[in-house]
C-alpha cells in the first residue's frame, strides 16, 4: 500500500526523490574530488623532499643537530627495502651552512640548508632540474633557482659551503654547481643546497651515518602503518631509531587537509538540513491532501499507528529510491573522470601550479561518504515523515470524511 502510495502524485515524488539523490551526489562528488586532490597533494608535498616515512635518530625532529644521526644507515636502508609496503628509500645527511659563489671581492653569501644526497637512490622530485642537471657523482651540487639567483650562480659556477660539523668542527666543501631546480616553493628555493651524499658526509664527519633515512611508501595513505610496523621489524638495535610518517613530519599539511574536510562536513549537513526539510514539506501537503483517506481508514479500524507506520514506509520507499539513483550517479560520473579527470580552466591554473597540482584532476571514489550520506539521509527523510505523521494523533474521524480529496 505505501509503495502505490506514493505514485499518486508522481511528480512530487520524483521531485523529492530527485532531492535526496542530488543532495547524495553533491555531496560524494565533492568529496571525492577532494579525496582525489588531497592525495595528489599529500604526494606532491612530500615528494619533494621528506617521502612519506623518514627514520631518524628519536630526537632529531625536535632537535634537529648534526650529532642525532642514524647508526649504520647504509644497512637500515637494505633492511628497510626488503619491508613490504615501501617503493623506494635513500639516505639524507642535513645541516644549516654558508654558501658562497663568486671570486674575491664580488663574492655573495648567503645561508642555506644543505641536503646530502645519493643521486642513484634519491626520489625527491626536486631532481628535476630547470637549468642544467641533478648531481651525478661527488664534487657537485644542485640548488634552489632562487638561492642561484641570490648568489648570481651559473651551472659550472663554484661554490664553497661552509657549516658546523657532527662534532663542533668546521665542515668545508667546495663543490661545482651542476644545475638548478624549481619546487613551486620559494621557501625551498631560495635556501636549498643538495650534495652528494659522500661529500655531505665526508664535510660534516657523519662516517657510515645518516640524518634520515627518508622513505616512500606504496601508497601516502599507508604512510602510519608503515612506520609502525618498520618500528616494530626494526627498532631493536643498539641504535635508537624512530620512524615517523608524514603525518607527524609535516603537522601543516595535517591541519589544511582536517581544515578541508570539516568544511565538507558544513557542506555536507547544511544539504541534509536543506533536502530534511523539503521532505517534511511535501508529506506535510500529503497528510493535509489525504485527510479524508485517513478518516475512512481510522473508520474501519486502522489505529493512528498504523497510518503512521505507513507513513514512515512511504519515506522509507522514497529515501532508498533517492539514495540508489544519487549513489548510482555518483559512481558512474566518478568512475568515468577517475579514468579521464577533468580540467578546472585555465582560470585555476595558476594555483594548480602553486601546489604542485596536474592541470587534470582525478576524484576516487569515496566509499565512506557515499554509505554514510546515504545512511544519513534515510534518517533524516524518516524524520521529516515523522513530524507531519503527528497530525494523525488529533485525527476526528466525522471531520476527516467531510474533507475532500
Amino acid at each position: 500500500m505505501a509503495w502505490r502510495n506514493l505514485w499518486r502524485v508522481r511528480r512530487r515524488t520524483w521531485l523529492t526523490v530527485a532531492g535526496v539523490a542530488f543532495a547524495i551526489f553533491f555531496v560524494v562528488f565533492a568529496n571525492s574530488t577532494q579525496r582525489g586532490t588531497f592525495a595528489l597533494m599529500i604526494d606532491n608535498a612530500t615528494g619533494i623532499l621528506s617521502g612519506h616515512v623518514q627514520a631518524q635518530h628519536p630526537a632529531y625532529q625536535d632537535d634537529p643537530r648534526p650529532r642525532n644521526t642514524v647508526a649504520d644507515a647504509a644497512a637500515l636502508r637494505a633492511a628497510i627495502m626488503e619491508q613490504p609496503g615501501v617503493r623506494a628509500a635513500t639516505l639524507r645527511g642535513m645541516a644549516f651552512a654558508l654558501v658562497s659563489a663568486g671570486s674575491e671581492g664580488r663574492e655573495r653569501t648567503f645561508g642555506a640548508q644543505i641536503i646530502g644526497m645519493d643521486p642513484i637512490t634519491e626520489f625527491a622530485s626536486i631532481r628535476r632540474p630547470a637549468t642544467g642537471r641533478f648531481i651525478a657523482g661527488p664534487g657537485e651540487a644542485f640548488i634552489g633557482a632562487g638561492l642561484a639567483r641570490n648568489l648570481n650562480a651559473n651551472a659550472g659556477d663554484e661554490l664553497v659551503v661552509l657549516g658546523t660539523a657532527k662534532e663542533g668542527g668546521v665542515a668545508a666543501v667546495a663543490v661545482t654547481l651542476a644545475g638548478t631546480f624549481e619546487s613551486g616553493m620559494a621557501e625551498l628555493d631560495r635556501a636549498t643546497l643538495a650534495l652528494h651524499f659522500e661529500d655531505f658526509a665526508e664535510a660534516f664527519g657523519l662516517g657510515g651515518e645518516a640524518h634520515a633515512v627518508a622513505i616512500l611508501a606504496d601508497d601516502s595513505a599507508d604512510a602510519e602503518a608503515v612506520a609502525q610496523r618498520l618500528a616494530t621489524t626494526l627498532d631493536g638495535g643498539a641504535a635508537p631509531v624512530r620512524f615517523a610518517s608524514w603525518e607527524t613530519l609535516q603537522p601543516e599539511l595535517v591541519q589544511f587537509v582536517e581544515l578541508k574536510a570539516w568544511g565538507s562536513y558544513l557542506i555536507s549537513a547544511l544539504l541534509i538540513v536543506l533536502v530534511t526539510f523539503s521532505v517534511m514539506n511535501a508529506f506535510v501537503m500529503a497528510v493535509f491532501e489525504r485527510t479524508a483517506e485517513f478518516g475512512m481508514l481510522k473508520a474501519i479500524g486502522m489505529t493512528p499507528g498504523a497510518i503512521r507506520r505507513m507513513l514512515q514506509i512511504e519515506a522509507l520507499w522514497m529515501s532508498v529510491l533517492g539514495v540508489a539513483v544519487g549513489v548510482g550517479i555518483s559512481a558512474a560520473v566518478i568512475g568515468a573522470l577517475s579514468t579521464v579527470g577533468f580540467s578546472l580552466g585555465e582560470e585555476y591554473s595558476e594555483m594548480l601550479e602553486r601546489f604542485n597540482l596536474p592541470d587534470r584532476l582525478y576524484p576516487a571514489f569515496d566509499y565512506a561518504t557515499a554509505f554514510g550520506m546515504a545512511a544519513l539521509m534515510v534518517v533524516a527523510v524518516q524524520l521529516a515523515a515523522l513530524l507531519p505523521a503527528r497530525r494523525l494523533r488529533k485525527l476526528n474521524v466525522v471531520e476527516a470524511l467531510r474533507e475532500q480529496e
